[in-house]
């Protein structure tokens, strides 16, 4: 037990420490749980203040989203059900689902180099832009808010213009999307307050469940991680007696894991769980 315990140890400061990576990597600042993290073929489940890097693969379950910070200040947003590799920090590969960068449009300069993403068989390349993609079986689209971008070879410079590639045919002349449609795509990639924000600093926690069998206790713990929730034990003795509490960390209020206990009880089969704040 206690090697497996160094074993797994090793591993989570290998995925999560701060002082890994160099300065200027992506940062995951907040997040609607589940996600997951792929590196070297480990799957983790991702937490606030990650830093990722090239190769990793980002993944998102049912009413999961992530919001990451950019070296240059851009924030980058995936939705539900989606899959996003990074292949380098200023290149993106979407695999599947939905995703949208915004950027400083005022700022001085632009980036260099600039951003690459490929949003299922489109190829866009910007140097300063705000936009959405979504990458499906059916069709994979690309819709610029506002700035420029080039999508294939189609120079996109009109805000609300949107470019779609159906599957194995040739894409369509790039047309404009009402407001009304463009506000319900943008909402997809926004962070869901009812469901529950956990962010960099967050205090909050919700206790999910108390075991006096150690070893019980970490079959749990393990069985939480896999579906995409960092759950952490932490160990407390009452009347003499060991509770090993399965704690999910990083709430950024009370009122934000108080709105995540319903779902994630029935996400994970618990029930009566409660709200603490850490020591």
């Amino acid at each position: 037990m206690r090697r497996l315990a160094g074993t797994l140890i090793a591993l989570l400061l290998a995925f999560y420490s701060l002082e890994l990576f160099a300065a200027g990597d992506i940062r995951v600042d907040a997040l609607n749980y589940p996600a997951w993290l792929v590196r070297d073929y480990q799957t983790l489940p991702l937490t606030a203040g990650s830093k990722l890097q090239s190769d990793d693969l980002v993944r998102t379950g049912k009413g999961g989203r992530v919001r990451l910070q950019l070296a240059d200040g851009s924030t980058l947003k995936i939705g539900e059900s989606s899959r996003l590799l990074i292949a380098k920090p200023a290149s993106f590969q979407v695999l599947r689902g939905v995703f949208r960068i915004t950027s400083d449009l005022t700022a001085s300069g632009v980036r260099d180099p600039g951003l690459e993403i490929k949003i299922g068989s489109i190829d866009t390349t910007t140097e300063r832009a705000d936009f959405w993609g979504r990458a499906s079986l059916a069709q994979d689209a690309v819709c610029l808010v506002n700035g420029a971008l080039r999508a294939d070879r189609v120079e996109m410079k009109q805000a609300l213009s949107c470019y779609v590639k159906p599957a194995d045919q040739p894409a369509l002349p790039v047309d404009l999307i009402d407001m009304r449609q463009h506000q319900l795509w943008m909402a997809e990639t926004e962070l869901k307050p009812g469901a529950g924000i956990a962010a960099v600093g967050g205090a909050w926690q919700l206790v999910l469940i108390a075991l006096t069998d150690s070893s019980r206790a970490e079959q749990v713990l393990a069985g939480y991680r896999q579906k995409g929730f960092p759950a952490l034990r932490k160990s407390v003795v009452r009347n003499g007696r060991t509770l090993h509490r399965l704690l999910l960390p990083g709430f950024e209020s009370k009122d934000a894991a108080l709105n995540a206990r319903k779902r994630i009880e029935a996400a994970l089969g618990v029930s009566e769980t409660w709200v603490w704040i850490a020591d």
